[in-house]
Parts: structure tokens; sequence; C-alpha cells
């Protein structure tokens, strides 16, 4: 099928994967919901509190495992690790090869010679990249969603919301800085991995740095510290712990579109 939007053209290729995707995510919210609805959640709360306050940090970041509550063990088996790792994935996956794959492949100059500027085309690469993320971050918010709904189980849905807004904000910075480090240096493996690398000093930092005293005050430095931070699944939206995203994203965007404009593609 023939677009002439970039946009239209990278979510269609999208569509096949966003099957699997809900279906892969709907399937680990109802296997979890269905444990937690079988197993009384104080038992789970005793195996948490015989582990050492450190690993407990270390695994459950600042606040620790909390298995006495629905929502904590969400915060611990989904939101802490896995649900980071799936749209962190396919944020720099698809920022990271937003124009430098086609640079690598030598065909950045093809596209760009159909009636279609520079700042278009990174814009929709940067928009397609967006709408993936909030499609991710959306359909995480409907299976536990419908999940709790479906075994009796009591999620908060303000709760809900604001941790996958969260997600859906660390999926777009990392992706944005898949993006911008592509339109350095043009290599798309260089930009997915190092994207993914900061990705992983970004959580040991917000994790590790509560064990050590003098380390502390380095978790303001993570994009994780301000995702988990003020336990949003509990709390809500927290005041203004979304604004490093949000600024993050702005400069990102700004570099991205003119170190892209000014790039030799030739």
């Amino acid at each position: 099928m023939m677009f002439r939007s970039i946009l239209l053209k990278s979510l269609w290729d999208f569509r096949k994967a966003a099957l699997y995707w809900t279906g892969g995510i709907f399937f680990l919210a109802i296997y979890i919901i269905f444990v937690v609805s079988q197993v009384p959640l104080d038992q789970f709360a005793a195996i948490a509190d015989a582990f050492p306050k450190a690993l407990q940090q270390f695994v459950g970041g600042e606040g620790g495992l909390d298995f006495g509550s629905i929502e904590g063990f969400l915060n611990a088996q989904i939101f802490t690790i896995l649900a980071p790792i799936m749209i962190i994935g396919l944020a720099v996956n698809s920022g990271g090869k937003a124009t430098a794959s086609e640079e690598t492949a030598k065909s950045l100059d093809i596209v760009l010679s159909a009636p279609i500027s520079r700042d278009r085309f990174i814009i929709e690469k940067i928009l397609s990249m967006i709408f993936k993320v909030a499609f991710i971050a959306v359909i995480h918010w409907l299976a536990y969603a419908v999940s709790g709904a479906l075994f009796s189980e009591t999620i908060p849905l303000e709760g809900l919301f604001a941790i996958c807004l969260n997600l859906f904000l660390l999926g777009v910075t990392f992706g944005m800085i898949g993006i911008m480090i592509g339109t350095f240096n043009g290599n798309a493996a260089q930009a997915v991995g190092i994207s993914a690398a900061l990705a992983l000093l970004s959580y040991l930092i917000a994790n590790i740095a509560p064990l050590v005293e003098t380390l502390d005050s380095t978790k303001y430095f993570s994009l994780f510290y301000y995702y988990k931070a003020g336990d949003p699944l509990k709390a809500g939206i927290h005041a203004w712990h979304w604004t490093p995203f949000v600024g993050c994203i702005i400069i990102f965007f700004i570099t991205s579109v003119f170190q892209f404009r000014r790039r030799n593609l030739l």
C-alpha cells in the first residue's frame, strides 16, 4: 500500500506488531491478576519481608518491595522492570532507526528526493515513535483495568493512569534520545545501543543510589527516579515529576530537528 505520509506508512507497518503487543500484554495482565486473585497477598508480603532491605530497594526501587497490596504487587512484578523494558525497547528501536536506518542503508537521499522536506520527514518519524509508545502505554492501562474487573480485584484506575502516563513519558524520552543520537552519527545500531545503555544506567542509578548515603543525591539525575518516585500507582499523578520528561523531550526534539536539518547526507 502506497502512502504519501511517512507517519501513516510507519504506523501501517506497525499494525501486525501492534496485535502481538496487545495479545502479549493482555495475556500477562490476565495471568498476573489471576495469580493475585488466587493467592493471599499476605503470603507474598511475608516472602518479600524476608529479603534484605538492600535487595528490596535494588529490585523495587527506593520504595522497596510491597506485596501487601495489589498496587505494590503490580509495582514489583510489572511496572518496575517488565513494562519499562517493553516500552523502552520499542521506543529506542523505533527512535534509533528513525533516520539512522535509512542513512545506514544509503536510501535516505532517495526518500528525501521525494516532495518532502527534512523537517517534515524527521517530525513524522518522531510522531510515529510517540504514537507507538502511546499505544503500548494505553494497552497496559486497558489490560490491567479489564483484568482487575474480570477477577474482581480493585485496582485504582487513577493510579493506573498515572503509572502508565509516566511509562509513556519514560519511553518517549529514551526514544527521543535514540533519534537525537541517530541524527548525529547516522548509525542505527549505535543509536539503539547507546540509548538502551543510557536507560539501563538510569535504572541502576535510581535503584542503587538509595543504598549508599553518599550517592543518594545522584538519583535525581535518573529518569527512572521520576518515573517511580512518589509511588504513582498508589498516589496518582505527582505535582511535578512529569516536568523532567517534558523538558528532556522538548530539548531532544529541537536538537534532533536542528541537527538533521544541517546534516550533510550526500
